[in-house]
């Protein structure tokens, strides 16, 4: 037996270690590839260390050392070698480092440090704790390691990862840690380069230092982040956002960005151009990385944006995150809460500056991702009111479809005595510009906004107001325009003396024949050329916003209206004459119900076309009749 041999020692793990081994090995990571990223954060780790003690000392082993990572593969073998030329240990620190769960050199080394060498630090991890998820893939572990400080001896650990493990001293000349790993059977594919490589891309491309793989670097993506803005050309800037959102596209805009309160952290996100969600593929995911350090820890984390902004691609980049064991769950989510707070808000208001110096710009964005931005009304009530600023409209007195206004727009050009915002909405613009809801507002030359998406209703309603304007549809049956508009749009002038009771005759006529279809007849005072319209009562919904509801609930009963009569139309004055005469009576019952069914349809909404079709066919016959002489004339 050589004489290093009998110099080995043998050590019993603690038994917490004992305890907590297997399930750090075998229960806590999700999938075994991250045993690679721990362990080559923990290099990083060394390498960073050493880079910030040669900054200040000059008394040190390997001078001229590059600070590099090397990893190689032996199939044959069934090894994986990790290698850095980083601070390396003594005797004492690994048996202080490596054989004490949660014991950390890194914590140990960081909290020696003044506030400002923490930020240059870079120093991520707990070193004894990442690293015994090697033994997920690994039967036996050596570490070999020799520590900078002149003449310290270097030593090998091995264990197999059970109650015990080993230290001698051996032969390493170069400064640094080296750790093998005898890989389990199964576990042969950690051997193989591309494989190591593909891990190193996902979760440590970003590492300052080279990671080299059988001799040739894996990491070559710089972590742009992390560097000041006017060091960065927009080629680098246009390059990382095609990597991380493996697209060939050019964002729509970007924001890069640091914080030091309340939680320091640094980003770089991108809006992408294309709004792949308007084109029928799936619902988009969310595309923002967070990384601590550089190291990789959760990809597309959901936590970190609201649901609407899950358009926005990008890295964030925190030291300060608390993080599990593993690195693969939070202890803390309240600081991931802080961090999302403020991104929301760094977003919002490059939206709003946005908005107001590159309008043409805005529009481009409003009209891709406008759609998944306004969820955000009903589910962020702290910046409902930025969000409701950022909201775009095309309305009545726009010149084309694809014009837009802001509600701020909107409210500067009310009218000095209107008190409400007015909306409608309908499939397009050419439906609302014939629609009957609007002829009141016509006459009285008040802007109305277009809604063509129905969400957009949600969204309205959701804010209910903005700078204190209640926001009202054009369909609601007291709107605030109306309460001085009796009789003022109803010219009575040329009506026959007698009109009046013939009228409300015919009034009572229909509310008995549409008993079971309203909640209510009567005169209107909104309407100008057309002969009816249907309005729904104060708090219920449009039928739009219903039909929606009743996509999601097949139970759900859309809800009756109040049908408005518009005496001046002439077909309503020859309508209330045959009233007067009883045998008109079932042609008046089908007139009845076909205008009520028309102004469904004009609403969108048809109950039953079997029935609507025989009943037009009988008022046309009775139309060619009275043409003809061979009946009774309808009209007066």
């Amino acid at each position: 037996m050589s004489e290093k041999m009998k110099q080995e020692e043998s050590f019993e793990f603690q038994a917490e270690i004992k305890k907590l081994l297997n399930i750090l090995s075998h229960s806590l990571y999700t999938h075994k590839e991250v045993f690679l990223r721990e362990l080559i954060s923990n290099a990083s780790d060394a390498l960073t260390k050493m880079k910030f003690y040669s900054l200040t000392n000059t008394d040190y082993e390997g001078k001229d050392i590059p600070f590099e990572i090397n990893i190689d593969g032996d199939e044959e073998k069934k090894t994986l070698t990790i290698s850095d030329t980083g601070i390396g240990m003594t005797k004492d620190e690994i048996i202080q480092n490596v054989g004490t769960i949660a014991k950390s050199g890194s914590l140990e080394f960081i909290t020696n440090l003044s506030e400002q060498a923490k930020k240059d630090s870079n120093i991520i991890g707990q070193f004894g704790v990442g690293f015994y998820s090697v033994f997920m893939v690994a039967d036996e572990v050596r570490i070999r390691t020799k520590s900078h400080k002149k003449g310290e001896p270097a030593y090998e650990w091995h264990s197999d990862g059970t109650g015990k493990y080993f230290l001698n001293p051996i032969d390493k000349e170069q400064r640094g840690t080296e750790i093998i790993v005898h890989l389990k059977d199964e576990e042969k594919e950690y051997t193989e380069k591309t494989r190591i490589q593909s891990i190193i891309k996902k979760y440590s491309n970003f590492v300052s230092f080279p990671i080299m793989v059988c001799g040739e670097r894996a990491n070559q993506i710089t972590a742009i982040w992390k560097e000041p803005k006017k060091e960065i050309t927009e080629e680098q800037y246009n390059e990382f956002y095609k990597f991380i959102s493996n697209t060939e596209d050019t964002p729509l805009f970007r924001l890069h960005t640091s914080a030091e309160a309340p939680i320091q952290f640094s980003s770089i996100l991108y809006c992408p151009s294309t709004n792949y969600e308007t084109y029928g593929f799936k619902k988009l995911e969310h595309g923002v990385h967070l990384y601590s350090n550089k190291i990789l820890i959760q990809s597309d984390c959901k936590m970190l944006l609201p649901e609407y902004m899950r358009f926005i691609h990008g890295v964030v980049d925190s030291a300060d995150i608390p993080l599990n064991i593993s690195r693969e769950t939070f202890q803390d989510n309240r600081i991931i809460h802080k961090m999302k707070s403020v991104l929301v808000k760094q977003i919002l208001t490059l939206l709003q500056d946005m908005a107001k110096n590159e309008k043409e710009k805005y529009e481009t964005f409003w009209r891709q991702f406008g759609r998944i931005l306004k969820e955000g009304v009903h589910f962020d009530f702290e910046n409902k009111d930025a969000l409701a600023q950022l909201m775009r409209f095309n309305s009545s007195t726009c010149k084309s479809p694809d014009e837009l206004l802001s509600l701020k727009e909107y409210i500067d050009r009310m009218k000095p005595d209107q008190k409400e915002v007015y909306y409608i909405t309908a499939v397009n613009r050419e439906t609302m510009e014939k629609s009957p809801y609007l002829e009141i507002f016509r006459k009285k030359d008040i802007e109305v906004l277009y809604l063509t998406d129905p969400n957009d209703e949600f969204l309205l309603s959701g804010l209910h107001e903005f700078e204190k304007k209640p926001i009202r549809s054009a369909d609601q049956a007291n709107l605030d325009l109306l309460k001085d508009s009796d009789k003022k749009i109803v010219d009575t002038t040329e009506e026959p003396q007698d009109y009046e009771e013939i009228f409300k005759h015919l009034l009572k006529t229909i509310k008995v024949t549409l008993a079971d279809r309203t909640i209510d007849v009567k005169e209107s005072n909104r309407l100008v050329d057309s002969p009816c319209c249907l309005v729904n009562p104060d708090g219920v919904p449009s039928v739009h916003v219903q039909k929606l509801i009743q996509m999601v609930d097949s139970n759900y009963k859309i809800s009756k209206k109040i049908m408005e009569i518009n005496r001046k139309h002439r077909m309503i004055q020859n309508l209330a004459r045959m009233n007067e005469t009883p045998s008109y009576q079932p042609l008046i019952e089908k007139i009845v119900n076909q205008l009520f069914e028309n102004a469904l349809m004009q609403d969108g909404v048809v109950y039953d076309p079997t029935s609507m079709a025989p009943r037009l066919n009988e008022l046309l016959e009775e139309l060619t009749k009275a043409t003809l002489g061979e009946g009774k004339r309808i009209i007066i």
